[in-house]
């Protein structure tokens, strides 16, 4: 018993420490953030910190690659019963709210994690091959038109994400106008009429 209360309590720790890291992070950039910091912050010994998390880099992944799980699980459960333009709305707000307490340095200082950097292009990877899917679901549910090549689409906005991210417009555009102007864009093109309405009513 005495062991399960112990793991639950380290497991429990594990998760606080996380959210804590992360929340740095993003608010002062990951440079900026030391282990005592984090240590501090949670009112818990230097030493415990490494006992769970052996270095910074570590922390750091374990941070990154757990707020994108449960984002995803999260889109996920609202994809079920909602359409692709709820959906789409829906992963605007998301993404607008985080733009807004996330500090640009933290997205500067990723790029120095190679660790990091390979799992958010593996994510990247895999968003591209069910982004095809999405699309043809839009197409039967009459918000996407049928006269688009849905297996070349998906470049277009890979290469529109990957010239912001190699410009660094990030860091002199707002994430709003740059969904308006780079992504809004080239999703109203193939839109049908009924897609059209859907945006025309939509804040962005």
């Amino acid at each position: 018993m005495q062991e399960i209360k112990e793991t639950s309590y380290r497991n429990s720790l594990r998760d606080k420490i996380l959210e804590a890291a992360l929340k740095a992070f993003t608010e002062k950039g990951i440079r900026a953030v030391k282990m005592d910091d984090i240590a501090t912050v949670l009112s818990i010994s230097k030493r415990t910190l490494y006992e769970l998390y052996t270095d910074k880099e570590e922390l750091v992944f374990q941070s990154i690659t757990r707020y994108y799980k449960n984002r995803m699980e999260v889109q996920k459960n609202y994809a079920v019963d909602h359409n692709v333009m709820d959906i789409i709305i829906y992963a605007y707000g998301l993404q607008a709210k985080e733009s807004q307490v996330v500090c640009m340095q933290f997205y500067t200082d990723i790029q120095k994690y190679p660790r990091i950097v390979s799992y958010l292009e593996e994510k990247h990877h895999q968003s591209n091959e069910n982004l095809r899917s999405f699309l043809l679901r839009g197409v039967e549910e009459g918000y996407f038109r049928k006269d688009i090549n849905y297996d070349l689409l998906p470049n277009l906005f890979d290469a529109i994400e990957r010239h912001i991210q190699s410009k660094g417009l990030y860091r002199d555009y707002s994430f709003r106008d740059l969904f308006s102007n780079l992504l809004l864009v080239p999703l109203r093109g193939f839109c049908t009429e009924k897609g059209l309405k859907v945006l025309e009513k939509a804040e962005f």
